[in-house]
């Protein structure tokens, strides 16, 4: 039942996750708040560059216009010239050549905008004004000058002052409903043509060209607006003279707007923009070299047919010029042919459809894809399954490809591929999952009482468990609640239960972060070791370390379950444990039956921790340390002697010590702790009982400080130090006393 869950839940996590991308991806170019971008650009990295993949599998050259030419800035003609920039020289006499071969719209992908400066009578702008002049004596002839504007938001009166007069002259028909417009614009830098060329009645087009934010030139802006004038874009312009196409924008709707030509309906974003089709480059196009332009005879029959009755692009490809742009088609395009291929595709009419007819493709292809390979996979056969992806993931390229761009629908396909094959991958996971679910039971049923690590090793050497141990120094950890056997009778069988689980959840995780082995719950009690199975060089450290940090956590638990108010009875708030922590000799193993053993440990230096931790309660303490573990875990704990004592069951004296904390995170009133308390055991030993009851009266204002809680209520070290030195100094101890306690009880 719950791997049916899982399954599901994936399936319909998947599902989403690709619905809410192309919801994104379909969005995300609509969207012009920066915020909101950065939330959707996943959406873009993929569909983008996979769009960029399409369009370079499916470029349609055989639709490349030939009236569309490129006279080329390439670095052989700037190398003949000798000259970079093209003097206006130059410029007049390419005019009056392909004025001479038979062009019809000459379109400057060069900008004019200062005046020469020369020397005497020489008047190279005035030649280059007089050879566009010339060139547009012929009906339908013209030459496109382009103008840079670089727009914010809104415009300021400064723009109408600072627009040449002759701007107003291509401002564009548009048909909108009141209140309606594209984005409005602030012109924040312009540059025109000079004056001078502006009085030739060239034709004016606009270039203002805005990677996306990938850098990459997808969208061309065809249309350019401040406030209400719309002005037609370098390429738009160029198709306009070229066929004689008054185009109309139309805008119909807040994110709706068409151009209409004679060839269809284009759509324009409410930017002014148009997601380009690509046809080529410079092995599409045609193209010559400016210099074999200037240079060939007026009667060269071969320039007269390719310029005759054609749009020449004057761009340069130059690696000196800088005019190389990223493309989908091209990391390193030239900027003029980002142009060529807008007014190809107006010439061509192929234009991209209807924002909603492509979101609803979208949509289809998403919905049919997913519930195809979910049908495919009903039927259980790895060789269907994947054979079916195959096929299907196939089809769905093959048909956007040949079909579905080529009619210009605008698909987000890479999310619906993902939703197939993500599917399948996520079928195909579970299916070997549940074949190896025995596989995984039995790994789940070792972890119940041996620690990852064996299990580790147990997979990688490929061997069962087996009787048996050895012998090492580790280290035994013993835990265990205040009291434990109350909480049964204040709490309900639940309560107990959710407390114990929380309580030992937190414990156990701790342990585990540290390489502990868990061995067994025991009630209430944790019994761990450390050290083994893996050897840990520092294992004393680390059940220190445990310790420490369990203390801390229970702590923290108790603030949880006070903040939770009468949940809890007040027995729950004061929850303490006790720890005993003591290093030596153990023994380590799987032991047991032959069908049934646990990984445990046994040993004098166990139960010694285990008698610890049983006899922290009788000095109103929390963690009680053997010395063997005080000398083997290091210089970071702060420690306090206790005493030198007799464990009942043992006749060998051991000394023991309380954890306070860390070194460098005790507070200062733990190490005065820690220094008079080691005072006071020295005098006791020496049986100075004066001195030492004087020291021990001043660590019991101490002890109060660290537990104010426990004031009169509980015992402490200091009280039984205290204790102790009155009596002896009424009954002094033997003459050959050791200073020794032996305890009587656990």
């Amino acid at each position: 039942m719950f791997s049916k869950i899982v399954k599901y839940f994936g399936l319909v996590l998947i599902i989403s996750f690709s619905a809410i991308s192309v919801f994104f991806a379909i969005a995300e170019r609509e969207i012009d708040r920066a915020d909101l971008k950065k939330m959707f650009y996943y959406t873009s990295f993929f569909e983008d560059r996979f769009y960029d993949f399409r369009m370079r599998q499916s470029l349609d050259m055989t639709r490349v216009d030939k009236r569309l030419v490129m006279a080329d800035i390439d670095d052989y003609s700037l190398k003949k010239l000798g000259q970079w920039p093209v003097t206006r020289h130059t410029w007049s006499h390419l005019v009056s050549k392909l004025n001479t071969f038979g062009a019809k719209v000459i379109a400057f992908d060069v900008f004019f905008g200062e005046e020469t400066k020369v020397c005497g009578t020489d008047d190279p702008d005035g030649e280059f004004f007089d050879s566009i002049v010339n060139f547009q004596e012929k009906p339908g002839n013209k030459v496109i000058l382009p103008y840079s504007l670089v727009t914010l938001y809104q415009a300021d009166e400064d723009f109408y002052e600072e627009m040449p007069e002759h701007l107003y002259n291509y401002v564009m028909d548009a048909k909108q409903r009141e209140g309606l417009n594209l984005i409005e614009s602030k012109v924040s830098k312009s540059v025109y043509p000079i004056p001078k060329l502006l009085d030739s009645d060239a034709a004016l087009g606009h270039i203002q060209v805005v990677a996306d934010s990938d850098g990459i030139m997808r969208h061309y802006r065809l249309v350019g607006n401040i406030d209400t004038i719309y002005l037609p874009s370098y390429a738009l312009s160029t198709y306009q003279h070229l066929t004689g196409d008054s185009t109309t924008l139309e805008l119909l709707g807040l994110e709706k707007s068409e151009l209409v030509t004679t060839k269809g309906r284009m759509q324009v974003n409410y930017k002014g923009e148009s997601k380009v089709r690509w046809f080529g480059g410079p092995n599409q196009f045609p193209r010559v070299p400016i210099y074999d332009i200037i240079s060939a005879g007026d009667n060269d029959e071969k320039m007269k047919s390719i310029f005759d009755g054609t749009a020449v692009f004057v761009g340069a490809s130059a690696f000196g010029a800088y005019d190389l742009r990223h493309t989908p088609i091209d990391p390193i395009l030239p900027g003029v042919y980002f142009h060529m291929n807008f007014t190809n595709m107006l010439l061509d009419g192929r234009f991209f459809k209807p924002h909603s007819e492509s979101t609803l493709y979208s949509w289809s292809l998403l919905i049919i894809g997913t519930v195809l390979i979910l049908l495919i996979q009903f039927f259980g056969n790895p060789i269907l399954d994947l054979a079916g992806v195959i096929l299907l993931s196939a089809g769905l390229y093959l048909f956007d490809t040949y079909f579905l761009t080529p009619e210009g629908y605008e698909i987000k396909l890479f999310f619906c591929l993902f939703s197939v094959m993500a599917t399948y991958s996520w079928n195909t996971f579970l299916h070997f999952y549940l074949a190896n679910k025995d596989k995984a039971f039995l790994k789940s049923a070792f972890g119940n009482y041996i620690s990852p690590e064996l299990i580790d090793e147990m997979y990688k050497n490929g061997e069962p468990p087996k009787l048996g141990g050895d012998s090492g120094v580790r280290t035994a950890f013993f835990t265990d609640i205040q009291g434990f056997s109350t909480f049964s009778e204040k709490l309900s069988a639940t309560g107990l239960v959710e407390l114990l689980n929380e309580y030992l959840t937190a414990m156990t995780d701790i342990l585990l972060e540290e390489n502990g082995t868990l061995d067994k719950y025991e009630g209430d009690a944790i019994i761990a070791f450390f050290g083994a199975p893996m050897p840990l060089p520092d294992h004393a450290a680390r059940a220190c370390m445990v310790a420490h940090r369990m203390q801390e956590t229970l702590l923290e638990l108790r603030k949880k379950w006070l903040s939770e108010g009468e949940k809890w009875p007040q027995i729950v708030h004061d929850m303490r444990m006790r720890i005993g922590i003591n290093s030596g000799e153990i023994v380590t193993g799987n032991m047991g039956s032959t069908s049934r053993m646990n990984y445990t440990m046994m040993g004098d230096s166990v139960n010694l921790a285990a008698r610890l931790e049983e006899s922290a309660k009788q000095y109103g303490i929390f963690t009680q340390v053997s010395k063997e573990t005080v000398e083997l875990a290091g210089d970071d704990f702060l420690w306090r002697e206790l005493d030198t004592i007799r464990v009942v069951g043992k006749s060998v004296p051991v000394t023991t010590f309380e954890l306070l904390g860390l070194k460098t995170t005790g507070e200062p009133y733990l190490h005065e702790l820690s220094k008079f308390f080691k005072a006071g055991i020295e005098y006791y030993k020496k049986q100075e009982w004066d001195m030492a009851i004087e020291l021990f009266t001043k660590t019991l204002e101490l002890e109060y400080q660290r537990f104010p809680e426990l004031k009169g209520v509980k015992t402490n070290p200091s009280e039984i130090y205290l204790e102790r030195c009155k009596e002896y100094k009424v009954n002094p101890p033997i003459p050959d006393w050791d200073g020794v306690y032996t305890l009587t009880s656990k």
